[in-house]
């Protein structure tokens, strides 16, 4: 009997052992194919990651061209161009600017996530004028909400401090998207922009920056999937306002890189408020005060250059002709110079032997090390300005000065900006003052003549002159605005009533654009919705609505008779 305990006894503990080895091998082939699972899934979202990096870096080459193509196109002088064509192609050039700023914005979302998800983020802090970044921020939206007709509310706290120190161009991202958002997904009402100091302590506040709309708020699921990357509101919607997401998310996960958070408050048909709260450092505590009257309209004219230097050369290195080619044509105005080179090292030589200006080159040449190339620039001239022409707008000035530039110009480059630049390092001596703005000289006496405007539909001089570049050419498209009316319903109503839905909904927009370019908002908005009703075929609706939209375009002929006094 023993001995059978036993033998049942040493079988048991063999079929352990048997079970335990088993057990180990089988887990370790589990650990093994998990660990191989979890490289692959690594592995294929760097792929991803480096897909999106290298795909917006590609796409913002064409795009620097359209942007700048456009603005040389914006800039051409209009004096004796034919009555007509003149606001045809301002609707083509606003149309294009606008398209196009939306693709820069989701590219730089692109980038943005790109360098988040490869844990390249990381923040860029520096002193900044409050005052300028709030201003900044105001008046980008202002215009839009003027745009949608929609009221606009700054309540912003005196007691800021001046200059504040953080990451600027994160912060700046975060408000731009959500302001932008707010706008976008509000049809009546309006947006409210607040910024206040929660508390201060020594040198460290507390900074609250709120926007608000009166939109159509977010529903409960809405809230729960909001900052969930590349969750698309409303997915369902078949109106323009959707997108993919991206700007939200991000603007989160910045909060959260910079020590803040961002939350959401919102109730479904009630709008939405998105609170962001940050902790800065306080660099001049003396208060902003009031920041209100921020649009100094009276002293903006068609376009000028803002110095001219015919001496001055400028040297840019970019493999790309047509990047160089817009560059010229931005500073065509000013008679700068402009050489080029295809590749770093044929220039090397020229830059010794050549007192250039300033140095522009493009970031995809850099293909070693960064200080090394900028030391062989320097061997001859160890101050020479140089400046790196990049799509990652993402890092701040700091970064690229760290490398050893002298700073940096986003791709697409911005004619102010560059000229701004250039003015910098070009000595007194070799520059002349930019032209008399000599058509308003007397703007301010101008901008009180077209008081009566407000009385009409035109409820927005301040945009219209935005718009067009000064009051000479507002004047000049309100003139054209009214002396195209006439032919313009006589062409409309001769579409709708050969039932040519393309060419209407070509003509509605043209002219609804015109509208929006001189601040006749409500009109705009009106030819939008017949726009809109005639694109889904709503024959109903143009129906009963296309006599009074045309008796109400016909009206401004008469509102505008006093432009042609």
């Amino acid at each position: 009997m023993h001995t059978v305990i036993i033998i049942l006894i040493a079988a048991a503990a063999a079929g352990l052992l048997v079970w335990l080895v088993m057990m180990a091998f089988v887990i370790r082939r589990q650990n093994e194919e998990l660990a191989r699972v979890k490289e692959e899934v690594k592995n294929a979202n760097a792929a991803k990651t480096r897909f999106l990096a290298n795909i917006s870096h590609e796409l913002l080459t064409p795009v620097n061209t359209i942007v700048g193509m456009n603005e040389m196109a914006m800039r051409e002088n209009a004096e004796n161009v034919p009555t007509g064509y003149f606001m045809t192609i301002m609707n083509y050039c606003f149309d294009i600017k606008e398209a196009s700023e939306s693709l820069v914005d989701l590219i730089n979302d692109l980038l943005a996530m790109s360098d988040i998800e490869s844990g390249m983020a990381h923040l860029e802090e520096q002193e900044y004028d409050t005052k300028d970044m709030l201003r900044s921020l105001i008046n980008k939206v202002q215009g839009r909400c003027s745009e949608k007709g929609l009221t606009f509310k700054a309540d912003i706290d005196e007691l800021l401090p001046a200059v504040m120190y953080g990451d600027t161009d994160k912060m700046n991202q975060i408000l731009t998207n959500l302001l932008t958002n707010a706008v976008k997904y509000t049809e009546v009402g309006g947006v409210t922009f607040s910024v206040s100091m929660l508390e201060r302590e020594n040198s460290i506040c507390k900074v609250q920056y709120s926007v608000k709309d009166t939109g159509r708020g977010l529903t409960a699921e809405e809230s729960e999937n909001l900052f969930v990357v590349y969750e698309r509101l409303d997915e369902s919607s078949e109106t323009e306002n959707t997108g993919t997401g991206l700007g939200i998310d991000i603007s989160r996960k910045f909060a959260e890189l910079m020590g803040g958070e961002l939350i959401c408050k919102s109730e479904f048909g009630k709008g939405a408020e998105f609170i962001l709260t940050l902790t800065q450092k306080m660099k001049d505590q003396t208060p902003i005060g009031d920041i209100s009257g921020t649009n100094d309209i009276a002293g903006r004219g068609p376009y000028v250059p803002q110095f001219i230097a015919p001496d001055a050369d400028i040297l840019v290195i970019d493999s790309d002709p047509v990047s160089v080619k817009i560059i010229k044509g931005l500073l065509k105005d000013t008679d700068v110079f402009v050489s080029s080179a295809l590749n770093i090292k044929d220039c090397i030589d020229r830059i010794k032997d050549t007192g250039f200006s300033v140095v522009f080159i493009d970031q995809m040449l850099i293909t070693e090390n960064a200080a090394e190339i900028i030391e062989k620039m320097r061997s001859a001239d160890p101050d020479l300005p140089i400046y790196l022409l990049t799509s990652n707008s993402a890092s701040s000035e700091m970064y690229y000065t760290s490398l050893g530039f002298t700073g940096y110009l986003p791709k697409p480059v911005d004619g102010v900006t560059l000229e701004r630049t250039i003015l910098r390092h070009i000595p007194a001596r070799m520059r002349q003052d930019a032209p008399c703005q000599h058509d308003d000289s007397d703007s301010s006496d101008k901008l009180q003549g077209l008081d009566w405007l407000e009385d009409t539909e035109v409820k927005s001089t301040v945009d219209g002159i935005r718009n067009t570049g000064s009051i000479h050419t507002y004047i000049t498209a309100l003139r054209m605005f009214a002396e195209t009316i006439d032919n313009n319903i006589k062409t409309i109503r001769e579409l709708y009533e050969k039932d040519d839905i393309t060419h209407l909904n070509v003509k509605i927009h043209s002219m609804s654009r015109s509208a929006k370019i001189i601040g006749a908002y409500e009109l705009s908005k009106y030819a939008e919705e017949i726009g809109q009703a005639v694109h889904n075929g709503d024959k109903e609706f143009i129906d009963s609505h296309i006599e009074e939209f045309l008796t109400m375009y016909g009206s401004f002929k008469e509102k505008l008779s006093r432009i042609s006094e």
